[in-house]
């Protein structure tokens, strides 16, 4: 790991924790009402919290759990971050949908999370893709749609422009650890380009989340 990405990764762990603060201060004061910050404010509590270990230790820290993109908590890690963003993204768009769309992807992480500690990498290869899929399409189109509507600011197309840098950083992985690959996307490039991804994702969903909604209720 370069000091370069100790950078963007320390950086992205300042901005994720400083929503955090800004929004959980704002929510204890009832200052608004915007119960799907809940479900953001977990999704970056666990990237700041994964990247700002990954800045103290380097891309070593992914070898706890077993080596490399084969770390039990890198899939596991890496689907609350999506699953997370996906779900408040309905919840401030369709919240009718909220409940129905918080249990699949409560199933998909239990999922996930069962064939990667009982080994079943078959079945695994399978879900992973598929619910990182739907949750990865939910955040870029649920924006975009609410722009062409009228009911959000230009500006929350950039969580769509996130919801993609994530989506295709977590597909990426799900191939590697298939024993493929996803386009020019080898395990030596996922590491080249994850800093830089997180580190963007990060910003996106900071500034696309400030743009104002108005619920389809």
């Amino acid at each position: 790991m370069t000091i370069f990405d100790h950078i963007l990764l320390f950086s992205a762990a300042v901005l994720a924790f400083s929503y955090i603060y800004a929004h959980w201060t704002q929510l204890i004061q009832n200052q608004e009402h915007s119960e799907h910050n809940i479900y953001h404010l977990i999704a970056f509590f666990t990237l700041g919290t994964s990247t700002l270990l990954l800045g103290i230790f380097g891309w070593s820290i992914l070898g706890f759990m077993g080596d490399g993109t084969e770390n039990k908590l890198v899939a596991i890690v890496a689907s609350a971050i999506p699953f997370a963003w996906a779900t408040g993204v309905v919840k401030q768009n369709h919240p009718k949908f909220e409940k129905a769309y918080l249990a699949l992807m409560i199933i998909g992480f239990l999922l996930i999370t069962m064939t990667r500690f009982a080994e079943m990498k078959t079945l695994g290869r399978i879900l992973y893709p598929v619910f990182h899929s739907t949750a990865g399409l939910t955040v870029i189109l649920l924006p975009i749609l609410s722009v062409i509507k009228n009911r959000a600011s230009a500006s929350y197309l950039l969580v769509s422009v996130g919801g993609f840098l994530i989506s295709f950083g977590g597909i990426s992985m799900a191939f590697i650890i298939a024993g493929r690959q996803l386009m020019f996307v080898s395990q030596e490039v996922l590491f080249i380009i994850l800093a830089p991804v997180l580190f963007m994702t990060t910003i996106l969903y900071v500034v696309g989340l400030a743009g104002e909604v108005k619920k389809d209720f």
